[in-house]
């Protein structure tokens, strides 16, 4: 294919209807009883996971997300058989980690059970609009690169904010909001051990970290992301 085809391609969005097509005939392979939305929303959920994971294969994670995305959409068009194995690896744990990290909850009481048990994080919230975005930006990918080379490569999106915000609420508990922010803006290595204390704390422990609620209704299987 000439670079003109390639670029033409890849600025109309080819990379990602071929990987939305790479997951979908991986999931259609699974043994699960599965309908076709309930296919769709794995393969929709599946999808920012995969492109994390060929990002960081392809050391393309630093990017801004455009260029990220056309550098990722070449690979493709130039060596779809070396994708499709890299695929297949990161599909063989995701179907794990789906398993091992997603519950499934199917009533309200169910639900509210699992929030009692969730630790607040309102003062997190309340300290990451203190910090520059960019740092935010910065540490999101250094523990979406670690939890990948740990093989923690589903709901990469919620795990790596729960890690954040754990941490952040760690540290406001331990020096106070203005002691945490004077940490993070004076010795962010320190803040970086912590934050990978947690992704091995994560990789040692066999819990779910992401509920999603079931809902009864073909349009609408699953209600999200708690």
């Amino acid at each position: 294919m000439a670079y003109l085809d390639i670029d033409i391609a890849c600025r109309e969005g080819f990379g990602e209807r071929k990987l939305v097509s790479m997951i979908q005939q991986r999931i259609d392979s699974l043994s699960w009883d599965l309908d076709s939305n309930e296919q769709d929303f794995l393969t929709s959920y599946a999808y920012q996971d995969l492109r994390y994971y060929l990002l960081h294969k392809f050391g393309l994670l630093n990017l801004s997300n455009e260029d990220a995305s056309y550098e990722l959409c070449k690979r493709i068009l130039k060596n779809e058989e070396q994708v499709a194995r890299i695929v297949d690896e990161w599909f063989n744990w995701w179907v794990i980690k789906w398993r091992q990290r997603v519950k499934l909850v199917f009533s309200e009481n169910e639900q509210m059970n699992n929030d009692n048990n969730a630790n607040p994080q309102t003062e997190a919230d309340e300290i990451l609009k203190s910090i520059p975005k960019n740092l935010i930006d910065r540490l999101r990918k250094e523990i979406i690169v670690e939890l990948i080379r740990q093989n923690e490569v589903c709901s990469l999106d919620v795990v790596s904010d729960f890690i954040l915000r754990t941490t952040f609420g760690e540290l406001i508990n331990e020096y106070g909001k203005d002691g945490a922010l004077k940490l993070i803006s004076t010795n962010v290595t320190s803040v970086r051990l912590r934050l990978l204390r947690k992704i091995m704390e994560i990789r040692d422990s066999n819990q779910p970290l992401v509920i999603l609620r079931v809902r009864i209704s073909p349009s609408q299987p699953y209600q999200g992301i708690l």
